[in-house]
């Protein structure tokens, strides 16, 4: 996907988080257990605060020179949160996703940014709208785009950010395809680290379903029954369960 369809997504679901949370702060949030709208709300605002400071080269270090927002009160939250959606809009649409820039990942771009900000909103305004009963499936396209970057860094993530952690067990080959967009994902664990090829390949569990509920399984959004799941049933738990989602 390219940069302006992230920075459309960022705006849109970063308007749709704001317009569930608005009147509803003390709404609980099923999806983030022990969450209200307004936690919502000031996590999301303080990601966007985070990864604009990075876009713009004002942070280069975070262990360094970041330094966190002060959370606003209830009754000034939305005003604040859409202020900082405004501004990381604007710092991405000038973020050129060649240049070099911090993130946690082995991918040091601005493309990386751009792409982890859309995402993560769209999946916290899904949060958000299933909190007050209006959730809808994800973008087919988008949803796809967000299994692929889960499977890319997030199984592996635990590995990059340390420390060790004790290994969830064997977890076998599993295939997932999206069957409304045609995309296929093979994954497996070598012995040390995951591997992920966007290829079918012959695995011992194989995973289908629409981009949107498979991409919501993974962050742990929904469960996996809206899925058809053949071979190992245990493998799919497994690998979710492996994932830093947290």
């Amino acid at each position: 996907m390219d940069t302006p369809r992230y920075l459309t997504a960022l705006r849109e679901h970063g308007a749709a988080l704001v317009d569930a949370a608005d009147g509803r702060l003390d709404t609980r949030v099923p999806s983030c257990p022990g969450w209200t709208m307004a936690d919502l709300l000031w996590h999301v605002g303080e990601v966007h605060h985070f990864w604009r400071a990075i876009a713009s080269g004002a942070v280069k270090d975070p262990e360094r020179d970041h330094t966190e927002p002060v959370r606003p009160t209830d009754a000034d939250l939305s005003a604040w949160y859409r202020d900082g959606l405004a501004r990381t809009l604007a710092e991405l649409t000038a973020l050129d996703p060649t240049a070099p820039r911090w993130t946690w990942a082995p991918r040091k771009d601005g493309s990386f940014i751009q792409r982890r900000m859309a995402q993560e909103t769209m999946v916290h305004a899904w949060d958000g709208l299933n909190a007050i009963g209006r959730s809808e499936p994800l973008p087919a396209e988008m949803a796809a785009d967000g299994v692929d970057e889960f499977l890319t860094y997030f199984l592996g993530l635990r590995e990059i950010l340390g420390p060790p952690v004790e290994p969830v067990g064997p977890v076998g080959t599993v295939l997932l395809a999206a069957t409304d967009t045609g995309h296929v994902w093979t994954v497996d664990h070598t012995g040390e680290h995951w591997r992920m090829r966007r290829e079918e390949h012959r695995a011992s569990c194989a995973v289908t379903g629409n981009a949107s509920d498979l991409l919501l399984a993974l962050w742990r959004r929904a469960g996996t029954d809206t899925l058809k799941v053949e071979g190992d049933a245990e493998a799919l738990p497994l690998l979710i369960q492996a994932a830093e989602t947290e």
